[in-house]
């Protein structure tokens, strides 16, 4: 299972090919850190030029000769191993291929849960078709474009149910107050024959994107046919979400990284991350509409939120770590990420900074001379003697 590489999905993979000089078989690691597919087609895509595109070489442990990838025309032989998460449904997407000379001969698709059974898949498969045996979509991008073709010219009121509390909604043009009033009551049914116990929804249109001048992963990217028809059109292509469903979602997947998310109240919808001494806020409802006008679901917002995680594991690192250097000085922190330092005499503050402030570190900075070089210059700090300097 690939849960356990990161707080969002991380996509990984295995390809081994052939070596031309002695056979033996030769392994490339195939990791999509990114992982963002707008259908199985685009997933199975990809993977099956994955080692044509590579432009690199590989040493053979046998023979020792280089073997070069991406060549045009070579006769490239090699089997793909791929493994996709679904945090929706807890299973493991995984794809097997076999490419030789630029073609597929063969590609098997199977789901994987955590106790080792196997459900064989025949990919690629309709959205509709891959839920019924996921438990789950694989694309709600996909899903969007099925749900258009379904329901295309939109002449009513339609709706898609993703996920809990989650919906693709579909209406022609609103014209009047009757019109708009039509609207909210088909949208109060939709949710109302749902199983979701959760009473308050937010609204997002794809149009959207253009207001607010999206440039990347808008429905002008991957909604296809239908691009050009939403564009000019009054149309209405929607979600409707939960807030309350996605912070529901951020709180179970925070587990097992050492944090709690807390919440004060639910207007504004901020968010607290963090621990008793080290916490950042957010808006997670903002996260979501983003999420939502960009074809991501409940689990593909998380990726909105990941980088609040990596930034309260860095204040928190750095907090301790300066803690235990600044042993002259009596160190604390207050408002989740500002870090003080007072003289251990009297209440003099000798220096203070915005723990979210510091440039972002490289590597992990495991030596503390690594840790000092990069924090000192930040913080005017000298290395030597350990004191701040006027």
């Amino acid at each position: 299972m690939v849960s356990s590489f990161g707080f969002t999905v991380i996509d990984h993979g295995v390809a081994l090919t052939r070596c031309p000089g002695c056979t033996n078989l030769l392994s490339v690691n195939a990791a999509f850190p990114d992982s963002d597919w707008s259908s199985l087609a685009h997933l199975l895509s990809v993977l099956e030029s994955y080692l044509e595109s590579q432009n690199c070489q590989i040493a053979c442990g046998t023979c020792k000769d280089e073997v070069v990838l991406g060549v045009a025309g070579a006769d490239l032989e090699y089997w793909l191993w791929h493994a996709h998460y679904l945090p929706e449904s807890r299973r493991d997407l995984q794809v097997l291929l076999h490419r030789r000379s630029g073609h597929t001969l063969w590609v098997e698709g199977m789901l994987l849960n955590d106790l080792g059974e196997i459900t064989p898949l025949a990919l690629p498969m309709p959205e509709s078709d891959f839920r019924c045996q996921a438990g789950c979509y694989f694309s709600v991008r996909q899903a969007w474009r099925e749900f258009m073709a379904q329901n295309w010219p939109i002449s009513q009121f339609a709706g898609l149910e993703i996920s809990e509390g989650y919906f693709l909604v579909l209406n022609p043009a609103i014209n009047s107050d009757a019109d708009l009033q039509t609207f909210k009551e088909d949208c109060v049914r939709l949710v109302g024959k749902s199983s979701s116990s959760n009473t308050q929804f937010e609204f997002a249109d794809l149009s959207w994107a253009d207001t607010w001048k999206f440039e990347e992963n808008t429905y002008h990217q991957w909604l296809g046919d239908f691009e050009a028809e939403l564009k000019g059109s009054e149309l209405i292509a929607g979600v409707l979400a939960s807030p309350r469903q996605f912070y529901k979602i951020i709180e179970t997947e925070l587990k097992p990284f050492g944090c709690w998310l807390r919440c004060d109240g639910d207007s504004p919808p901020v968010a607290f991350l963090g621990d008793d001494e080290y916490y950042l806020s957010f808006d997670y409802r903002e996260f979501l509409i983003n999420a939502m006008i960009k074809g991501y679901s409940y689990w593909g917002a998380l990726r909105f939120v990941e980088p609040i995680l990596d930034s309260w594991e860095q204040a928190r690192d750095v907090g301790e770590r300066l803690k235990q250097l600044l042993t002259s000085y009596k160190c604390t922190v207050y408002g989740g990420h500002h870090f003080q330092c007072r003289a251990k005499r009297g209440k003099k503050i000798i220096q203070e900074f915005d723990l979210m402030s510091l440039a972002e570190a490289d590597n992990e900075l495991e030596e503390s001379s690594e840790f000092l070089s990069w924090i000192a210059p930040q913080i005017s700090l000298n290395p030597d003697t350990l004191k701040f300097e006027a």
